[in-house]
């Protein structure tokens, strides 16, 4: 049940659809935050050429009916709102008709990335604006890229996927602030389309969806073939975001978030930009005049996946965490620098390349392994140092993605980070992006009165560890990670030299 009890006899339903980089989750959630029905397929990722990481917005789209197609079955007359989540970077360019002429190029797709040092000189200033440092996983970099090669005409629309899949459903072109902010070209003060960001890239204003508050009901809607009558869409926000809001974790609590990528993410109604020239966080909007602040590693578990086929022999992550649970901190010497994938946050380095040092005829694959979680950890652990040098004070994560179920991983960095972190059911942490759509309908349709004043008890329930560092290892992986951070520096450079001597 939520905070505010709901005042109603029947029992109604809300879609939450999470539209993910891998996968679309469609479910239907009572007012009590049960998932009634669920469903989930695939997305497949297209790599046309070297470099390419594309999803098709048909296939997408689909997705998406089918999902609420299947769930609302049986229960049409029930449902009040739906809801959208969505990932962030993704866009694609339409036609004046708004059929898709493009697939989306997602935020893996590196071709643009060429495009990142037209822009870096005037990075401050669009940080300033957009709360996005200038790396090549936002939009502005591939508009550039699309630009040069004439595939954006007079007529050509951007789309950022989810005003796609809103104007499939109702006829309007429109965006939430939310997944605006993610692309770079959203000024985050005024929340209007930024001109000076807009003069970079070469779109102009009317070829951008509109822009809306994701909190409130954009318009109430009928789609026959579903079986839906005048039913609210709410245009929600993107799943970071809404993670934070399915778990109510605001101010001093955050998301620590261990999927694809390491992620950490406060919400808060402050409007906060590193100081620091590196710019080694970002600053979104959210819902409801939050803001999400925080940084995303490339390098998490895809990077962690990678160790454990590469060079732990295909073991499951079990049996890993009862071998390296023998390992000492700091790994005995053996130092990991885990980006497989270059760095967006918190160094924004696309030169950082997977690096181990210290290995010894006394070491194991054990070692490489708890190096590994220990340099994830490091990542992380700037990320919160970098958030409470702008006076940002984190006292514990709330973990969620896959990350979560690797028991050692968890104990690792919360010693180096020296914080709580609080661990939940599967079920419970797989649809934190979906409870966060049903809070933000609860929120248009005036049942509670700020996003922040409603709590799911069945995430509550749905806790099932404390994870607490211990003080002594606190202490040991300080002078480790001072060991960690005076390294990168030097490596840093070899491989920015060996970038440019190539």
């Amino acid at each position: 049940m939520f905070r505010e009890p709901l005042q109603y006899l029947v029992v109604v339903m809300f879609v939450g659809i999470d539209i993910g980089t891998s996968s679309v989750k469609v479910a239907l959630v009572n007012d009590y935050g049960e998932v009634v029905k669920e469903y989930n397929t695939s997305i497949d990722l297209l790599i046309p050429e070297q470099g390419a990481a594309e999803h098709n917005l048909l296939e997408i789209y689909r997705a998406v009916f089918n999902g609420v197609k299947t769930v609302v079955k049986g229960f049409e007359n029930r449902v009040e709102a739906l809801s959208l989540s969505s990932y962030l970077h993704g866009v694609a360019l339409l036609g004046k008709s708004m059929d898709p002429l493009t697939n989306i190029y997602t935020h893996l797709d590196t071709r643009a990335g060429r495009y990142q040092y037209l822009v870096e000189e005037m990075g401050r200033e669009v940080y300033e604006r957009t709360g996005c440092p200038q790396i090549f996983v936002y939009p502005l970099t591939k508009l550039l890229w699309l630009r040069d090669a004439m595939k954006i005409g007079r007529d050509t629309k951007v789309s950022f996927v989810k005003d796609y899949i809103i104007y499939r459903f109702t006829g309007s072109w429109v965006l939430d602030y939310g997944v605006a902010s993610g692309t770079g070209l959203l000024n985050i003060r005024s929340l209007r389309w930024d001109s000076y960001v807009l003069g970079i890239s070469g779109v102009d204003e009317d070829m951008l969806p509109q822009l809306v508050e994701g909190a409130k009901i954009l318009d109430y809607i009928s789609i026959p073939e579903l079986g839906l009558d005048k039913v609210a869409l709410v245009p929600g926000s993107f799943d970071g975001a809404l993670q934070n809001i399915g778990y109510s974790v605001y101010e001093d609590r955050a998301v620590l978030n261990l999927g694809s990528t390491a992620v950490i993410r406060i919400l808060k109604k402050d409007i906060v930009v590193d100081r620091d020239k590196e710019m080694r966080f970002f600053c979104y909007y959210a819902a409801d005049g939050y803001r999400v602040i925080g940084a995303a590693s490339n390098n998490g578990m895809t990077f962690l996946e990678w160790v454990r086929r590469n060079i732990a022999g295909d073991r499951d992550w079990g049996e890993l965490s009862r071998e390296v649970v023998n390992v000492k901190p700091c790994s005995e010497g053996v130092v990991v620098f885990p980006f497989i994938g270059g760095e967006r946050f918190p160094y924004r380095d696309p030169y950082l390349r997977f690096t181990v040092l210290g290995i010894g005829i006394n070491h194991e694959k054990k070692h490489i392994v708890k190096a590994s979680f220990e340099g994830v950890g490091y990542i992380l652990k700037t990320i919160i140092k970098a958030l409470e040098e702008n006076n940002i004070r984190l006292l514990e994560l709330h973990c969620g993605g896959g990350g979560c179920r690797v028991g050692e991983l968890l104990k690792t960095i919360s010693n180096i980070c020296c914080k709580n972190i609080v661990v939940y059911e599967e079920n419970i942490a797989k649809m934190a992006s979906i409870y966060g759509t049903t809070v933000i309908a609860l929120k248009a349709l005036g049942y509670i009165n700020n996003i922040d004043s409603a709590k799911i008890e069945i995430i509550d329930r749905g806790r099932v560890d404390t994870i607490k560092p211990r003080e002594d290892l606190c202490k040991t992986y300080s002078k480790c990670y001072e060991l960690f951070e005076e390294l990168l520096k030097k490596i840093r450079q070899v491989y920015r030299y060996t970038y440019y001597s190539t």
